[in-house]
């Protein structure tokens, strides 16, 4: 089994990190808006797990390089 490096730990970190601020950016943009599409609702819905998913992706990481 191949083990991983530190900064691949890192690399991969980053990457969810700013995969998180964009979702987040993209979630508060539709909140922000008075009036949402069913299009826009099932987006929003769909955006709001998809960024749990890489908070707790992120999170496990970051157990794993403590």
């Amino acid at each position: 089994m191949r083990r991983s490096r530190p900064n691949d730990h890192n690399q991969q970190l980053e990457r969810l990190e700013q995969k998180h601020v964009r979702l987040k950016a993209r979630v508060r943009e539709l909140d922000g808006q008075l009036f949402l599409t069913a299009n826009e609702e099932r987006e929003r819905m769909r955006l709001k797990k998809e960024k749990l998913a890489t908070k707790d992706q992120l999170e496990g990481l970051r157990q794993q390089m403590a």
